[in-house]
């Protein structure tokens, strides 16, 4: 059985031979084999980019520790994609499409894209029309003097494969230590090679496929570079990636660049589909990765309806509020429950995608998961972790040694902070900034022996947000810096994973203040680094912002911060700074105690071993796989059994065109005095007693799925529920109910003893009424506390019952009652909440309880039945097939 791992980016790249450098439109050596035309990397420039800057108006030694790497960085190229001596194990890896700093790459060959925002846009009449985009910047000249990047010619025939610089390289250490491990024996990564294709020839196209799939576990997709820039540069980065960090957008978009960009992203997704689906054999798993993918697992699923599909998020997931303002938003949450299974890093997201789903698209969900379509989609949390052994590893490189020794050498009597974020809104920086400016105003002992080494990884793509954060930096520095010492230290550019590493075994305090994020392994590689290998009996701390997704491991940590609240985090900092040894060792004992579960190889196996277990039970609920029942097995169940339970739903014996002939049935299995015959329902006793006027007499009966019992051969009913268990909430939610059929019209309430209905299938606006009703049951899930009650969202109702009680518990008090033990049990049911009841009575069989158990569907939905009736054969049929113990026909 193969995985595929998909995701946007494959693990490898490719890096082309340069024949000459282009000048003009004549080249030296142009009479080489087939070529194209590129740019070259960074790495051989003549000049060091414009990005790579350090804090303004810099001049101490302190700051140009770091210097080195940068001539080391550009003079050397990242190493092939089989040598072990690659980018680090956790080392993030997110660089811009089409602009590799280190790989001779083809030049993107992208049409012209509009610009993003109103404000921007060219004058129709100026005759320049829309300038072409790449990641997200506009680009007015293709000329060397403002990118810096030399055009070369390339050739066709010479490349190799290299590890990539972009992607998820947390998703890549987790899969490779996991294939190390034996979890992923059979494994196929899927993805673009992040670099524009348009300008190679077929026959390069599919040799790089062909060397990708023999020898890298890869399957290549393809597409142009104008769908790849669309997708990733302007919907992925622009639209998508804000949103789920919860950034408003302060430049208005407008309705050409929202369509162009939608159809790219579209297109790529579909794209990918086609490629699995070429490849995609019975028995292989397919695990989707990312946002950049949400279409997939729908487009999957209609190509390859028996596919087991899973999907995992890496980003956070916001709020119902913040996703409703996506204009594709129904069709990006219908791509997304194309999946058997959901993952998401944390319980708030999870719980964000459910409530999303309940009221953007009116679908009845629960705790576990989404019923859709005649389908149960799993929505779980799998928090992602490290590969603690690989980083072990990478920490005892020469390379690490050495920049451990030159950075405490350089810092030596300083308490060092450091910190590693992406410079963009949700990274954070300008806060920490902030808030950092605030401690040294406010403990002025810290001011002349602390050092803030803040790294901001990724060129920005916001200039203003540079801007401020080069201007607090120059600010910090300008009023606290002596001849000596320089408190804060801003590299606006990417270091060497050495250097991280290093870095991180260093500092004191680790920063990690992100406004909105993911996981964020940084800070558990932090801890990791801090195991005392390299300084004994010394242990640092982390400084962790609430909003990532690593707070939900390590609730209970004293450093958890709001980094809106620059005090508590400049309180923070002192407080970290001030722990005695013994404190410290307590609080990295805690987290890293908290963390240890969570890790690489964990993570992939259970969300792998939870998407089998999901796919099964799906194929186990689908109708259409549910075997018919056979009359004639059970009529030899019944037969040969001593003492029978037969449990019937109202609804399956009142709906039936044979109502004198079904009664009559049910008449001879009432005589029978093996028969213990219970009927139930989710009507009241009351209800229940005035429709069952034309059965017979005898039957013992469970109302309001549970929550009454009338034992056989008694009047009175038994309440299972006290009056007190729902007299308190049912006062609160019937307030909440009218408040919203008071504003629903032809939307009306209905009371039971111990449940409340808001019916609205008769609204006069059905879209308003069903919208209002996903609001209604969202709220009272999300604020109904330790109440021991649920809301569940049908069509045309919502219903709010208790959770302690159900047609389950009352079969079971049934059950525990009886003076003889049934050997054969017989459920027929078809409503929803007749499916706990065949899953207690499968159990039964299945615990050997009982010898025979036969669980039958009459209804349309996924179910835990065992059999269903289906073609001509009738409930009364079931019935009457059964032969009596006297040897008399039931009919």
């Amino acid at each position: 059985m193969t995985v595929f791992v998909v995701s946007l980016f494959l693990p490898y790249t490719i890096d082309f031979e340069a024949k000459a450098i282009k000048h003009g439109r004549k080249a030296s050596g142009s009479q080489s084999p087939p070529q194209v035309e590129g740019r070259l990397p960074e790495s051989r420039r003549h000049r060091r980019p414009k990005s790579l800057a350090m804090t303004p108006g810099a001049t101490t030694d302190h700051e140009k520790i770091f210097k080195p790497f940068y001539a080391a960085q550009y003079a050397a190229e990242l190493p092939c994609a089989d040598d072990p001596n690659g980018p680090g194990p956790n080392e993030p890896r997110s660089v811009s499409w089409g602009l590799s700093r280190k790989f001779n790459q083809p030049k993107s060959k992208a049409a012209l894209h509009p610009e993003p925002s109103i404000l921007s846009r060219p004058d129709p009449g100026d005759g320049l029309g829309t300038k072409p985009f790449v990641d997200g910047i506009a680009e007015a000249h293709d000329s060397e003097e403002e990118h810096g990047s030399p055009r070369v010619l390339l050739s066709d025939e010479d490349w190799v494969v290299k590890a990539a610089e972009h992607g998820n390289g947390g998703l890549r250490n987790a899969i490779n230590a996991a294939s190390d491990a034996g979890i992923l024996p059979d494994k196929t990564w899927v993805g673009t090679l992040g670099m524009p294709t348009d300008s190679l020839k077929e026959h390069t196209r599919k040799s790089i496929a062909e060397k990708l799939q023999d020898e890298f576990e890869s399957l290549t997709v393809f597409v142009n570079d104008s769908e790849f820039e669309g997708h990733y540069s302007h919907f992925s980065r622009t639209v998508l990636w804000p949103a789920f960090h919860y950034q408003v957008q302060e430049s208005p978009r407008h309705k050409e660049y929202d369509d162009h960009s939608w159809r790219q992203y579209v297109r790529v997704n579909e794209a990918f589909a086609d490629t699995i689906a070429a490849r995609w054999k019975p028995g292989d798993s397919i695990w989707v990765h990312d946002y950049h993918l949400l279409l997939l697992p729908e487009m999957l699923r209609k190509r390859l309806p028996e596919a087991e599909i899973g999907f995992y998020m890496h980003a956070a997931f916001p709020s119902s509020e913040i996703f409703r303002c996506l204009a594709a938003r129904r069709a990006l949450l219908g791509g997304l429950l194309g999946a058997d299974l959901i993952g998401f890093q944390t319980d708030e997201y999870c719980h964000h995608f459910l409530q999303t789903c309940s009221r953007l698209l009116s679908l009845e969900v629960s705790a576990e998961g989404i019923q859709y379509k005649n389908r149960f989609i799993c929505v779980k949390k799998f928090p992602i972790g490290i590969d603690p052994k690989s980083l072990d590893e990478a920490r005892q490189s020469p390379e690490v040694k050495e920049w451990v020794s030159k950075i405490r050498e350089r810092y030596e009597g300083k308490h060092l902070i450091v910190a590693r974020d992406r410079l963009d809104a949700p990274g954070g920086i300008k806060q920490k900034l902030l808030a950092y400016e605030i401690f040294l105003k406010r403990y002025p002992k810290w001011r002349e022996n602390v050092v803030l080494i803040q790294v901001a990884s990724s060129q920005s793509e916001l200039p203003e947000l540079e801007a401020q954060v080069s201007k607090i930096a120059m600010r910090v520095n300008s009023v606290y810096s002596t001849l000596t010492h320089q408190p804060l230290v801003l590299l606006k550019q990417d270091i060497s994973f050495s250097q991280f590493l290093a870095l991180m075994t260093v500092a004191e305090v680790f920063m990690v203040t992100s406004l909105r994020e993911g996981m964020n392994l940084t800070g558990h590689d932090y801890l990791q680094c801090q195991d005392g290998k390299f300084a004994p009996e010394r242990y640092g701390s982390l400084i962790l912002s609430e909003f990532t997704g690593s707070a939900s491991i390590f609730s209970g940590h004293d450093l958890l911060v709001n980094p809106w609240d620059y005090q508590q985090c400049a309180e923070a900092i002192d407080f970290a700074l001030e722990m005695s040894p013994e404190q410290k060792q307590k609080n990295w004992e805690f987290l890293i105690n908290k963390m240890a579960p969570h890790n690489a190889v964990s993570w992939c196996e259970s969300y792998l071993k939870t998407l089998s277990d999901a796919r099964s039970a799906q194929l186990a609920r689908e109708l259409n796989l549910v075997s018919s029942l056979s009359t004639e097995m059970l009529k030899e169940t019944y037969t040969r059994a001593s003492r029978r339970l037969v449990i019937l739903e109202d609804e399956c014996i009142l709906a039936s065109n044979a109502i004198k002939r079904t009664a009559t049935a049910l008449d001879a299995l009432l005589h029978d005095p093996k028969n213990v015959v219970y009927v139930t329902s989710n009507k009241t006793p009351e209800q229940l007693e005035s429709v069952l006027t034309e059965m017979p007499v005898g039957a013992g009966l469970i109302a309001e799925n549970g929550c009454f019992l009338r034992e056989t051969g008694k009047s009175e009913w038994e309440r299972l529920l006290t009056i007190d268990s729902t007299k308190d909430w049912m006062e609160g939610i019937r307030k909440v109910m009218q408040y919203f059929q008071e504003r629903t019209d032809g939307s009306r309430i209905e009371e039971r003893h111990c449940s409340l209905t808001f019916w609205y299938k008769d609204a006069r606006d059905p879209e308003v009424a069903a919208r209002r009703a996903s609001e209604l049951a969202d709220q009272i899930n999300g604020s109904r506390g330790s109440e021991p009650i649920r809301a569940v969202l049908t069509k045309g109702a919502v219903t709010v019952e208790p959770t302690q009680v159900t047609k389950a518990t009352a079969a079971e008090r049934v059950l525990e009652r009886a003076s003889q033990k049934p050997d054969f049990v017989f459920v027929v049911g078809g409503a929803r909440g007749d499916e706990v009841l065949f899953n207690w009575a499968n159990r039964l069989g299945q615990e050997g309880k009982v010898q025979d158990v036969v669980t039958v569907t009459v209804g349309t939905h996924p179910t835990e039945a065992k059999a269903a009736l289906t073609g001509n054969t009738t409930i009364t049929d079931a019935l009457a097939s059964l032969k009596l113990t006297n040897g008399d026909s039931a009919e």
